[in-house]
C-alpha cells in the first residue's frame, strides 16, 4: 500500500507543478514471495482512495536493491534491523515513522503493523497510518529531489 500511496502523491506533485520527477518508487519485503499481487483487502482499500494496486507484484528485498536505493523506508524497526544486520554497508534504511524526525513520533511503538490476515477494517486503519506518514515524508523528499535535479 505504501508504494501505491507514494506513487499517488508523486503523480499529484507532478500534476500540480507540471514536473517530471526522476524517481523510482518500489516496494520489497524481507520475507516476500516473488510475484504475488496485492491482497484483496489492500486492493479494495486503496481503490476507496482512488489508488490502483493492479500494478503491484511482491518482490524480495535484496542486497542489490537496498544498496542501490537512495532511501529505504521500513514499516517496522525489525525490518531496519534486518537490513543493518545483513548488509551493514547500507546506511540509508530508516523506519517510516521516524524518518526526518529528531525523536520518535510518540512514546509508544513506532512500527506500522502488517495487516495481512486481518479484515478490511484493519487494512483501512493501516492505510490511514501509512498515508499520513508517506504524506509527511513526501514533504521532506520533494524539495530534496527538486534541489538535486534542478528545474527538471
Amino acid at each position: 500500500m505504501a508504494e501505491g500511496i507514494l506513487k499517488d502523491l508523486v503523480l499529484d506533485e507532478v500534476d500540480l507543478h507540471r514536473l517530471v520527477l526522476p524517481v523510482d518508487v518500489i516496494s520489497a519485503g524481507i520475507h516476500a514471495a516473488e510475484g504475488q499481487p496485492a491482497s484483496h483487502h489492500a486492493v479494495e482499500v486503496a481503490a476507496e482512495h482512488g489508488i490502483s494496486l493492479g500494478f503491484h507484484r511482491s518482490r524480495q528485498l535484496t542486497a542489490n536493491l537496498a544498496r542501490n536505493a537512495d532511501l529505504v523506508l521500513t514499516m517496522e524497526k525489525m525490518h531496519t534491523d534486518f537490513i543493518t544486520y545483513h548488509w551493514p554497508d547500507v546506511g540509508n534504511a530508516h523506519e517510516l515513522k521516524l524518518y526526518g524526525r529528531s525523536r520518535p513520533a510518540d512514546a509508544g511503538d513506532t512500527g506500522i503493523p502488517d495487516p495481512m490476515g486481518f479484515g478490511p477494517d484493519k487494512y483501512r486503519e493501516v492505510f490511514a497510518e501509512i498515508r499520513e506518514e508517506v504524506t509527511r515524508v513526501s514533504r521532506i523528499l520533494f524539495p530534496i529531489i527538486k534541489e538535486k535535479y534542478g528545474g527538471f
